[in-house]
């Protein structure tokens, strides 16, 4: 299995503009990047990011947010891996409003991006669509 490295995390970060609960709108594009990270991601080399592929790489991620390991993101770890996050997707990712996310909220949250990505409905992600979907999102105000 492929190791990520810390920067492929954060680009790959669920496919969301480098956040792990819905897009906090595009930066700017780099396609570059963007094809390490899918690299990685890709992890049986077929060129596409599966389901499988995909929801593997949000737990990683929430890994590494969760630094205490209790299971849940708290505000404060979402704010210290994300600096400029958005309460208000906090809150939304945060379908039971215990004030923290668990991994099942984080995979739904993505989960829907997801299949916003995968516009020819074949089931997985191309590197191409990955692409077009982060230069769709609106900028970052």
């Amino acid at each position: 299995m492929k190791r990520f490295t810390a920067k492929a995390a954060l680009v790959i970060a669920a496919f969301g503009a480098a956040t792990l609960i819905g897009s906090a709108g595009a930066q700017q594009v780099n396609e570059v990047e963007l094809r390490k990270a899918f690299a990685i991601a890709d992890a049986n080399g077929d060129g596409y990011i599966d389901v499988n592929e995909y929801v593997a790489q949000v737990i990683y991620i929430f890994r590494q947010i969760d630094v205490n390991k209790d299971g849940s993101i708290t505000v404060q770890e979402w704010a210290a891996y994300n600096p400029g996050y958005s309460p208000d997707r906090f809150k939304s990712a945060d379908r039971n409003g215990d004030g923290k996310i668990s991994l099942g909220e984080a995979v739904g949250a993505k989960m829907i991006e997801f299949f916003d990505i995968d516009t020819n409905r074949d089931g997985a992600i191309s590197v191409e669509e990955l692409i077009a979907y982060e230069r769709s999102l609106p900028a970052k105000k």
